[in-house]
């Protein structure tokens, strides 16, 4: 390990042309912060916006495609290319061109997230820009100063207050209320409650869900198909609806290691999307009282409704972003063999504290996940006798894929490296033919595949069979199915109903208190 540790040398990526000029938009949800920042890219005719969410790369290269023209607007992110070389790019910030004329780098805030924040920080490190726009909340406003001491910066306030409208009922909703819950089956448990009140008008909002699958829910929504949304905090990441109140139905949340209360920032967030300014005329927040399960916590709702963390200049914010995080690029490690990836990771992470360790504005991002992405290759292909190039190694490990994605990513190694087995397997996922009798469960399994089987075509086209078409068509098999089964199971929920009797229960048992209880007996 310290011999792996003597070959890493440190360095951070950096700009030869300083920008003439850096603007920092920031301020909260529904400010008109992103607005005007379009505006300004429209206005100069080229440029790249980059922001976190392929749904918001699809929503900026929509809106400037219909002002401009959708000829001069591309969209580029890990999953597609929608006419490259156009003089404005719309993409994922990892997507983003190195260098250009203005850049418009939204949620900079992004930069502090402890496994994507490399992306934003190696732009405002690096980027060759003559002009950079920051968008994002004033919480970030520490790190601006640090990245860019010079900065013009450009608070923008809410264009409409939010009011606090403290508890409601489900049968007090009213036509343009988003109730929010934090679990996938929480949200369909509540959608198939409401659904009893308004039948067949609930639209539904769940990270899970492809694309077009949320694209169809937003648009009943927008349209007036839907009178009510139940989502969950998905809600919070640039989805825009005509929200005129927001209710929770959960103030705690499972973030992956313990069940919390959510964070103001957190909740700021999402309360935030009420009172969507030209789309209604004010925003009211609270919280949904009545359900056995929710027991949402008003206090803690209305006390995040205004900011209170001190912020330089005088401002308030939510909580102080000051770090930006970093990782390595594979030239960093030092490395000729993928054998060696792993142990160089670790010699980077620990060579890259002790370097870093005075410089107050940088941070190490988390390597678990990658580590986690090259372990899976890596078992994979030393099971089947099969070898992949350093930078064929580098290049899947760093794959836009989680957990639940490993064992697909370790089959495209397989293909990679040429190895007969794959075919079969990959042949099967890309089959549409077996969505047609598929559980929600399955399709929306299928419609993750499908994201991660269109980078793959991006990266290797046509290499064991994948291709951007294929890809593309199990995506939309999979949405179509996704919404199909949605309507079924909010129209006859088994999710948040007694098994036994049929009662409301918590969508997490089966049985609610009374029957589980006899069953006890």
């Amino acid at each position: 390990m310290r011999a792996a540790e003597r070959r890493i040398e440190i360095s951070l990526p950096s700009r030869r042309i300083a920008p003439v000029r850096v603007v920092a938009h920031l301020g909260p949800t529904n400010s008109g912060k992103t607005h005007a920042a379009l505006e300004e890219l429209a206005t100069a005719g080229v440029g790249v916006y980059a922001g976190p969410l392929r749904m918001l790369a699809q929503e900026a290269h929509r809106r400037l495609g219909a002002r401009l023209g959708a000829e001069r607007v591309a969209l580029v992110t890990g999953e597609e290319r929608v006419n490259e070389g156009a003089p404005i790019v719309c993409s994922t910030v990892e997507m983003a061109p190195g260098r250009g004329e203005l850049l418009v780098l939204d949620e900079v805030q992004w930069a502090d997230d402890e496994e994507r924040g490399s992306a934003w920080t190696r732009l405002l490190l690096a980027g060759e820009y003559r002009q950079i726009l920051l968008l994002g909340a004033l919480d970030a406003l520490p790190l601006v100063e640090r990245a860019f001491p010079q900065a013009e910066l450009k608070v923008f306030g809410r264009k409409l207050p939010l009011e606090w409208v403290g508890e409601r009922t489900l049968r007090s909703l009213k036509t343009g209320t988003v109730v929010v819950a934090f679990s996938r089956r929480a949200v369909l448990a509540l959608a198939g409650e409401v659904n009893r009140l308004y039948p067949g008008r609930v639209a539904v909002l769940y990270g899970a869900m492809p694309l077009a699958s949320r694209r169809e829910e937003i648009e009943r929504f927008l349209s007036g198909a839907a009178d009510v949304c139940v989502a969950t905090d998905v809600l919070g990441h640039g989805v825009n609806l005509p929200c005129e109140t927001l209710l929770f139905a959960e103030t705690t949340k499972f973030d992956g290691q313990e069940r919390r209360t959510l964070l103001p920032w957190e909740l700021a967030q999402i309360a935030g999307r009420a009172g969507r300014f030209g789309l209604v005329e004010r925003g009211h927040v609270g919280v949904l009282a009545g359900l056995v399960w929710g027991d949402p916590d008003p206090g803690v709702v209305e006390s995040a409704l205004e900011p209170h963390v001190p912020l330089p200049g005088g401002h308030r914010g939510y909580r102080v972003v000051d770090e930006a995080r970093i990782r390595p690029r594979l030239s960093d490690l030092s490395v000729e063999e993928p054998a060696d990836l792993d142990a160089a990771l670790v010699a980077w992470h620990r060579v890259a504290i002790r370097e870093w360790a005075h410089e107050s504005w940088l941070a190490v991002e988390s390597l678990q996940p990658i580590r986690l992405r090259l372990d899976a290759v890596q078992r994979r292909l030393r099971d089947r006798g099969r070898r992949l190039s350093l930078g064929d190694t580098w290049t899947l490990v760093s794959a836009p894929v989680d957990e639940d994605g490993l064992e697909l990513l370790a089959n495209l190694a397989l293909a990679l490296a040429g190895d007969p087995v794959a075919r079969p397997q990959l042949n099967f996922l890309l089959d549409t033919a077996r969505l047609r009798g598929a559980s929600l469960e399955d399709a929306e399994q299928a419609g993750r595949a499908a994201s991660i089987l269109r980078w793959f075509a991006l990266q290797y086209p046509g290499v064991g069979g994948v291709s951007i078409e294929r890809a593309a068509a199990l995506e939309e098999a999979a949405a179509e199915r996704v919404v199909a089964r949605l309507r079924l199971e909010v129209e006859s929920p088994t999710i948040g109903r007694c098994r036994s009797c049929g009662r409301s229960c918590p969508p997490w048992f089966p049985l609610c208190d009374r029957c589980a209880a006899m069953a006890r007996r």
